[in-house]
């Protein structure tokens, strides 16, 4: 898979949410553009959980991560 964008893994989500709370996710990607989210979505499991998170306004994630 020949991504683009930028991939971290064990990203704490308090640096992502208007709350500043929230534990850390797995994987966190931010696609270049659309062609490269599209490459990433095809390269998940089927049975992956995801998660779409826009600006993260009013988001919280609980201290346990997702």
């Amino acid at each position: 898979m020949n991504l683009r964008g930028t991939l971290k893994k064990d990203e704490p989500m308090a640096t992502h949410c208007s709350w500043r709370a929230g534990g850390p996710v797995a994987r966190a990607y931010w696609p270049a553009d659309l062609d490269d989210l599209a490459a990433f979505l095809a390269g998940l499991r089927i049975d992956e959980p995801l998660l779409m998170v826009g600006l993260g306004s009013n988001l919280l994630v609980r201290d346990g991560g997702f």
